[in-house]
C-alpha cells in the first residue's frame, strides 16, 4: 500500500490528503485519508471509506479537532473553517473521480 499523497490529492491548510486507491482484482475503489506525520516525514492512514463524502466529513472533523483552540474561537469562525476546507474536500474528491475529470489524474 503506496501511503503517499502523489497518488492523491493534498488538502491545503491542512496536515492531510485524500487518496483515491481502485483494487486491481476486485476493482473496488477505496478513498483513504492520510495525515502527515512530521517526526517520521512520512503520511499515515487514518482511515478509508468507499464513499468520498464520509471521507471529507472525516477529514473537516479532524481538521478542526487539530486546530481548536489555535485559531477557532467562535462559532463564525468555525463555521467558515468547515465551509472552506469542505469546499476544499470537494474539490479533491472531484479532481480524483474519473467521472467529474474523465480520469486524467488516475493514469
Amino acid at each position: 500500500m503506496t501511503l503517499d499523497p502523489k497518488d492523491g490529492v493534498y488538502i491545503s491548510g491542512t496536515a492531510f490528503a485524500i487518496q483515491r486507491h481502485v483494487d486491481e482484482d476486485s476493482k473496488a475503489v477505496q478513498w483513504r485519508l492520510l495525515q502527515i506525520n512530521k517526526l517520521a516525514r512520512c503520511y499515515e492512514l487514518v482511515c478509508c471509506h468507499s464513499d468520498p463524502w464520509l471521507l471529507a466529513i472525516e477529514l473537516t472533523s479532524y481538521h478542526v479537532n487539530r486546530v481548536k483552540g489555535k485559531g477557532i474561537k467562535s462559532l463564525d469562525v468555525y463555521r467558515q473553517t468547515v465551509d472552506v476546507i469542505s469546499r476544499r474536500c470537494e474539490t479533491a474528491i472531484n479532481a480524483l473521480r474519473p467521472e467529474t475529470l474523465g480520469g486524467a489524474l488516475n493514469v
